[in-house]
């Protein structure tokens, strides 16, 4: 079999984009001058296909370096020989990439066959003749080459007698004509094999039992339109072979030779060819990134990141250094987002002005004092600063934080500056017509606040639920030695540490923007786990206008508020104010009772002082007012002696707040600060300083003590003035009893917790913030009470709750058995000679007005002792809510009795009555007079003449049959019970033969046996 001697070839040409703006270059070839083949060489150190570098690291580069040089192929990953590749960094005069070729062309499918027919009439041999010619034309006048693919499916020969394998041979030519002027053949043409015989005549030689394709490439230099024209002009005539000859014109490719540079586009090339890469590799590129502007008192160090000199001795004036140069640092890599017009938002921030000069210097800004008027480079300055500072991780010094990014896609504005902001923990802030950046680093107080200078409503605070903190956290992150995304586990390792204990291990995952360092994520993780448990409260409250134009998203304040710290020890200060002697607008009895603290640190607004510490404008530079916090200082009166001489004297009105040992001001950072109609709403959150040192520690261990902001944390004092109580209340309609437990308030009492039990049984707790409750429906029994004062310590993770020593009582219940109170009073007024109204207060007892009666009862004495058992109900009992009663108008006294729901009577003694004397009647004609006692001989029914009693009297409805001991009745006529009701009718009647007008008087003497009496 012969070999198969023809192969196709392709080239493939990439240029990637590798940033906009002039870039820094490969790190691997730092060192080598940029452009040369040796820089070229050097960068593919830096160049990975499918993720593997394409020279490996072990390969040592020099300026005199060659891809050929046995060092540089014994660490090539990739058979890079007869690859070409260049690389451009961005500038705006860099040349094209002359060793890649032409990038900008166009493929048109052919897929034709160029036939050739033998008649059947010609010898056996070769057999020349023009077959069917297949034509193609080209209208775009930029055109300058075009490509043309030719090509078999198999190039086979098999000898019919003997089963031979031989190679075949095929000629063609290729024709060109221009704007119509006949085709002409093409005298020059290249190929990838020396197959040109002339005149435009090209040939195909050997044995290929698979495709294979040849590319001739065609200068035009003619008028358009262009026509190519492609025939095949011999063929192998042997009927008695198998031959496979098939020509066919796949394709040609329009190529523009256009030499663009891609100005102010980082660029790298490669040429690669199919032998080498069956498939073209997966890209990417390790560079140094864009040339930012940076200080004029900045230098870069070898890793990109900045170091600037003592401020003391060179501090920052304002001004940018002329040349750019590469950095890692986040503050100045957003401000050159900031303010590039190509990339950035240039056009956006800077003004008119500003960039008009930018197009008049050739789109240039790069000025020492070309400084954008929207931006604050001051605090840009600071936090670049506070960004570069080298701390130590893992034995190493790195920066505290980098920022090394590709941004590849359209993104909205605002949302890309705080993901740029997020690199280095910044909050950009729109402010005096300008972008300021402030950043969660130590910091001076810019402002202190307290009950003076904010309105009525006071300060509001919110927080976050214990449960939904994190104690673990996965942040994601680019490592560049992988190549790929990373992740750095950081975990909470205080295992007694209280949201372990009780909620256990809750992981939330988060993401690095812009980190390639471990270290830098893992503080990332510190950092986001600590304010996830120590700053998470956020405090709202307004302000006036002094305070609300000089604090700033980003400042640090303190609050004194006296509501949460159970005391005031703050106010303003008042004029006749030194240095060294502050008037203050209360008294120390006013704020610390009868003993203020030995010492204390005072809170006072002045101006900044010099140095590191000093609050500064961040435009100007010039000092601004600042909390100037002075331990040791003392008080007598209203007059404070600071523990050192102030910057200045405070102004009189300015706030002041006091912090000492038991009680300290809480420490807040600016959110937002909104201008109100007539006040200034900020909005805070809390601030932990020692949380710089937890962040930046190895180790996830955050043990701090508390502030001690609040008395309120302190452990109440017992309640005082405990009062039981028993009384009446109404549900519906009954009437049930109940249990009132009152006391006086503690002092740092939050709630209480009341305890009860009746009896020897269990106590039962209810938990309330008044200083009052109550058992309902108690019972008749003895029940024992028991109160504890509850105070919150502000930490709850820490503190919890703190409780008083329980004050304790008791109370015996009697509930509905006691008697009810006697009415108060009693009147009658007369309506007419027969009858009149009783009236008396409302009974005072609520199971007398619900469920209980009024008894009216008459005695016919005008004198003498008054007794209830003696009188006679003269109507029925009326309804214990009643306060009057029509009765019948006799002589004597009337009395009433209250009586409750349950049957229990008001005592006897002071049983309310009044006294009626009638006139003596008009004389009037006696017509009879019946006398019938004793002997009472009229008709009983129910009743009898008793001797015993003296007078008419109710039967016993006892049998005689019923009696079981005669010896123990003691009188027969009394047997059993009494009967309600008798009568008797007189024996006499009288008839006066007409009809007259006549007044019957009763005059009874009663004697009664009521067993209510008893």
């Amino acid at each position: 079999m012969p070999k198969d001697t023809h192969e196709s070839k392709q080239v493939v040409r990439i240029i990637d984009l590798l940033s906009e703006g002039e870039i820094e270059g490969f790190p691997s070839a730092s060192g080598l001058t940029v452009g040369t083949d040796a820089y070229h060489l050097a960068s593919l150190q830096d160049t990975f296909f499918n993720n593997t570098p394409v020279l490996g690291s072990g390969a040592t580069v020099t300026s005199s370096s060659t891809k050929n040089d046995p060092d540089i192929v014994e660490n090539l990953n990739f058979d890079m020989r007869i690859a070409r590749f260049e690389s451009r960094m961005g500038t705006q005069d860099q040349s094209f990439l002359e060793n890649i070729g032409d990038a900008n062309q166009a493929t048109t499918i052919v897929n034709t066959e160029l036939e050739l027919t033998v008649p059947d009439d010609a010898p056996e041999g070769d057999y020349k003749a023009d077959g069917q010619s297949v034509t193609r034309q080209i209208t775009d006048s930029d055109v300058t080459s075009v490509r043309l693919t030719i090509g078999s499916p198999a190039l086979t020969r098999q000898k019919g007698s003997t089963g031979t394998l031989k190679e075949i041979f095929v000629e063609y030519k290729i024709e060109i004509q221009y704007n119509g002027t006949g085709f002409n053949v093409v005298n020059f043409g290249d190929t990838e094999d020396n197959v040109y015989k002339g005149d435009g005549v090209f040939f195909i030689r050997g044995y290929s039992p698979d495709l294979y394709q040849r590319r001739h490439l065609i200068p035009l230099s003619g008028d358009f339109p262009v026509d190519i024209r492609v025939t095949r002009i011999y063929r192998l005539n042997r009927p008695d072979d198998i031959i496979n000859d098939t020509l066919i014109w796949y394709d040609f490719t329009q190529k523009i030779s256009e030499k663009t540079r891609f100005p102010n586009s980082a660029l790298f090339g490669l040429k690669l060819d199919s032998d080498q890469f069956p498939s073209i590799p997966k890209r990417s590129y390790k560079i140094r990134g864009v040339k930012v502007r940076l200080p004029h008192n900045a230098t870069v160090r070898s890793d990109g990141s900045i170091e600037y000199p003592d401020p003391s001795i060179t501090p920052f004036n304002g001004t940018l250094k002329t040349t750019r140069e590469w950095t890692t640092c986040p503050a100045f890599i957003l401000y050159d987002l900031l303010t590039n017009t190509r990339y950035g938002f240039g056009s956006q921030i800077l003004t008119p002005e500003e960039l008009r000069r930018k197009r008049d210097l050739s789109d240039l800004f790069d000025n020492a004092s070309d400084i954008p008027e929207n931006l604050d480079i001051y605090s840009f300055q600071k936090a670049s600063a506070y960004c570069n500072e080298l701390i130590q991780y893992d034995g190493v010094e790195e920066p505290r934080f980098t920022c090394n990014v590709v941004l590849q896609t359209q993104q909205e504005a605002f949302k890309l500056i705080e993901e740029m902001c997020s690199v280095f923990r910044a909050m950009p802030f729109w402010e005096a017509g300008g972008i300021s950046v402030s950043q969660d680093a130590p910091d001076v107080f810019a402002y202190t606040f307290n009950q003076s200078n904010v309105t009525e409503a006071g300060f509001s605070y919110s927080g976050s639920s214990l449960k939904n903190r994190p104690t673990c956290v996965s942040v994601k992150y680019f490592d560049n030695n992988k190549r790929d995304f990373a992740h750095e586990l950081v975990e909470l390792n205080q295992t007694n540490f209280k949201p372990v204990r009780k909620y256990g291990y809750n992981k939330q995952s988060i993401t690095a923007f812009a980190c390639t360092s471990r270290g830098q994520a893992r503080r990332l993780g510190h950092w986001f786990l600590y304010t996830s448990h120590f700053e998470t409260e956020v405090c709202n409250f307004e302000t006036d206008i002094a305070a609300g134009i000089t604090v700033r998203p980003g400042d640090l304040i303190k609050i004194g508020d006296p509501v949460r710290a159970g005391k005031t020890v703050s106010g303003r200060v008042i004029a006749g104010s030194t240095t060294t002697s502050v008037k203050l607008d209360r008294s120390d009895v006013q704020m610390f009772g009868a003993q203020a603290p030995s010492s204390f640190t005072l809170n006072v607004i002045t101006e900044g002082r010099d140095g590191d510490d000093a609050k500064t404008n961040s435009r100007s530079g010039a000092q601004v007012y600042e909390v100037e916090a002075v331990a040791g200082s003392t008080i007598v009166g209203n007059t404070v002696t600071p523990g050192e001489t102030l910057n200045t004297a405070p102004v009189a009105g300015t706030p002041f707040s006091i912090g000492y040992a038991d009680l300290n001001l809480s420490l807040w950072r600016v959110l937002s600060v909104v201008e109100n109609e007539s006040t200034y709403e900020i909005s805070a959150i809390a601030h932990e300083g020692e949380k710089y040192t937890a962040i930046e520690s190895e180790e996830a261990s955050f043990r701090f003590a508390p502030r001690d902001i609040t008395q309120l944390a302190e452990k109440p004092d017992p309640v005082t003035n405990l009062v039981l109580e028993e009384e009446l209340y109404e549900e519906g309609d009954k009437v049930l009893q109940r249990v009132r437990i009152s006391w006086q308030r503690s002092a740092r009492a939050q709630q209480y917790e009341v305890g009860y039990r009746f009896d020897d049984g269990n106590y039962k707790y209810l938990y309330v913030t008044t200083t009052s409750t109550e058992i309902p429906n108690s019972e008749v029994g003895t029940y024992h009470i028991s109160i504890t004062a509850i105070g919150y310590g502000l930490d709850v993770e820490q503190t919890g709750k703190r409780r008083s020593s329980s004050t304790n009582g008791k109370i015996t219940t009697v509930g509905k058995s006691s008697p009810p109170s006697n009415i108060a009073s009693l009147n009658i007024t007369p309506i007419d000679q027969h009858t009149a109204e009783l009236h008396w207060p409302e009974a005072t007892d609520l199971d007398v007005k619900i469920g209980g009666t009024i008894e009216i009862r008459h005695n016919p004495r005008t004198t003498g002792d008054i007794k209830w058992a003696q009188s006679e109900k003269i109507v029925p009992a009326v309804n214990g809510s009643t306060t009057r009663k029509i009765v019948p108008l006799l002589d004597g006294h009337y009395l009433v009795r209250a009586k409750d729901s349950v049957g229990n009577y008001a005592p006897l003694t002071g049983i309310p009555k009044v006294l009626i004397e009638l006139p003596e009647p008009q004389d009037l004609e006696v017509v009879q007079t019946y006398t019938e006692s004793p002997n009472f001989t009229g008709t009983f029914s129910q009743a009898f003449n008793s001797v015993t009693e003296g007078g008419i009297t109710l039967e016993a409805d006892g049998k005689i049959d019923d009696i079981t001991d005669f010896d123990s009745v003691t009188n027969i006529d009394f047997f059993g019970d009494v009967v309600s009701v008798g009568s008797y009718i007189f024996a006499n009647t009288l008839d006066l033969g007409a009809k007259y007008d006549v007044e019957l008087l009763a005059n009874l003497k009663i004697n009664t046996i009521n067993p209510d009496d008893f």
